[in-house]
């Protein structure tokens, strides 16, 4: 990443040598201050399980990662016939950008088993895939026997991840059914984990070729797939059950479509870009699609591709974006909010929209501030610097840098930190722009900047499997605390509320499961066992432990859905 060798065609008279010598110095302070501020942002006399789970995965699962970015930076600088290597792959994928992203998604596919297991960690991930699982089983909603209902949805997740009705038994994932939709029929094969390894090979696949358009370089292309895969934001993230690899694929073809001319492109993106609206929840496809709008409306060619876009949009707009919240509200299945402001539809929404918004306090503050630790520790080293401090951008370059920026103000505001996930997801929507602008840098000429790039996005590759393999172990951990349940039969499963260990949101029952075993959220063991007896007289409790109990029941109990 040094300067020095360079002649005089790499480091001209315009500066762009220095920019360059001060780009690197940036890069290595970044890097080895970031393991840094994780170890000494933890709190004396605290361990790993007395913080939540946002601080615990940023002070021990990123510190180890910022550790593992680090020493590959070195090594890529020590190591030239690695640097050549990168470059020799970039060069590779430009001239094959299709064979690559199967590649890719091969990949995906593998250490979405070997890493993920299989396994929505989050809640944010288990709704979907419960939604996904009921729309495969042909329902609408799930459905539970009501007087269980509190045992079999935990209380404290009611309203804020998943909406139900008490009189009904029934409940539904508190978002959009856009990404339940679109797994559905994977879900039916038991494939639930093949979609964003799909949605992410294609995603990569438009990386490439907005990089290209973006520079007018067909070299551009490799790189830029290169930069997407030597970020674990994207790789970790596409190995996940979450609804961002969706949306960020979504809106990259919303985009790429609009960059055609004619009105079958911008009917064609008005309808992809619904989806994306109705994926996870509006706000992300929203926050990204407003510079694309505003970058319409400065051209007036461009202005004629806004009607055909809003038909696109138009139906789904309709009938799920509107039409889905207002049918589970009529179903009696309502998002949380304080009882007295709680008076409708409407009402209900308004006082929901208003919770998304708070005056920054000292403890957001803090959490904004680690959120960028944790977006530049989730990135091949240097390349947010690269996206940012770019002088000479493209219109792809400027309005998707725009999408991110207002991403990011717009969660600066959000009073709450993510919690679970993998890097900055709240902004991985619009994240692409880093990896398209590292591919057009990486051409802007043949010596240093090409030399930056390799070094770079070569320790982004060689430290991803550290981060995959964290990711893999903080997985494992949660699966490990649930209680052993016997191969054969029938069983009752009360799963202890160890809120360090995140255990309530294990608690999980998918359409059909109940023939088989039934999950509760335990109470104490005497309340478990006045239950399971009362669920069946012959009820035998085969297990207990500090993780739960296990109950065995006969063929013949009642039904749980």
């Amino acid at each position: 990443m040094s300067t020095s060798g360079l002649d005089s065609r790499d480091a001209g008279a315009d500066g762009r040598g220095h920019r360059l010598g001060g780009l690197s110095v940036l890069t290595l302070a970044l890097a080895m201050a970031a393991p840094l501020v994780m170890y000494f942002g933890r709190m004396p006399g605290m361990g790993e399980f007395d913080y939540l789970i946002f601080y615990r995965l940023l002070f021990y699962n990123d510190l180890i990662g910022s550790l593992a970015m680090l020493l590959a930076l070195a090594v890529m600088l020590l190591i030239r016939p690695i640097r050549e290597w990168v470059a020799h792959l970039a060069g590779w994928m430009s001239l094959h950008p299709g064979r690559a992203s199967l590649v890719v998604f091969v990949l995906f596919a593998v250490m979405a088993r070997i890493v993920y297991q299989g396994f929505p960690l989050a809640m944010d991930e288990y709704v979907q895939l419960l939604q996904a699982r009921v729309f495969a089983s042909g329902q609408l909603v799930a459905s539970y026997p009501p007087e269980l209902l509190d045992r079999m949805v935990p209380p404290g997740f009611q309203g804020y991840f998943i909406l139900v009705n008490h009189e009904t038994g029934q409940a539904a994932s508190i978002y959009w059914p856009g990404l339940p939709l679109l797994m559905a029929p994977f879900a039916k094969l038991g494939g639930e984990w093949l979609l964003n390894p799909a949605l992410a090979a294609i995603g990569l696949w438009l990386i490439g070729d907005l990089a290209s358009k973006a520079s007018g370089q067909p070299g551009a292309r490799g790189w830029a797939m290169l930069a997407a895969l030597a970020c674990p934001q994207y790789t970790v993230n596409a190995l996940s059950f979450y609804a961002m690899p969706g949306v960020l694929t979504l809106n990259l073809l919303f985009f790429w479509l609009l960059l055609r001319p004619g009105w079958r492109a911008a009917l064609l993106a008005g309808m992809v870009g619904s989806i994306a609206l109705v994926m996870h929840n509006p706000l992300p496809h929203a926050l990204f699609a407003m510079p694309v709008g505003i970058w319409l409306l400065m051209d007036g060619r461009r202005r004629l591709r806004l009607l055909p876009l809003a038909l696109g949009y138009l139906p789904l707009v309709l009938v799920l974006c509107l039409g889905w919240p207002m049918l589970m509200d009529v179903m009696g299945l309502h998002v949380a909010v304080p009882a007295e402001n709680a008076t409708g539809f409407v009402e209900l929404w308004s006082q929901k929209l208003r919770q998304t918004f708070a005056i920054p306090d000292a403890n957001l503050l803090r959490v904004q501030a680690y959120s960028l630790w944790k977006a530049l520790i989730w990135m091949a080293p240097g390349l947010v610097l690269v996206a940012l401090l770019a002088r000479q951008r493209s219109d792809i370059q400027r309005v998707l840098l725009a999408g991110l920026l207002l991403s990011f103000a717009f969660y600066f505001f959000f009073p709450h930190d993510q919690g679970h996930g993998w890097g900055y997801r709240y902004i991985h929507h619009a994240w692409a722009v880093v990896a398209i602008t590292a591919g057009v840098f990486a051409v802007a000429d043949n010596g240093a900047r090409t030399q930056f790039a390799s070094a770079v996005l070569g320790a982004g590759l060689l430290a991803t499997p550290v981060f995959m393999l964290l990711t893999q172990q903080t997985i494992a951990l949660s699966i490990a605390q649930q209680p052993t349940v016997p191969a054969q039969g029938r069983s009752l499963v009360f799963i202890s509320n160890r809120q360090q260990l995140y255990t309530a949101d294990l608690v999980r029952n998918y359409p059909g499961d109940s023939e088989r075993m039934v999950r509760m959220l335990g109470s104490d063991p005497e309340a478990d066992a006045v239950l399971a007896r009362g669920i069946s007289p012959d009820a035998v409790r085969v297990s207990f432990d500090e993780r739960g109990s296990v109950w065995m029941l006969p063929h013949h109990a009642g039904s749980f859905e």
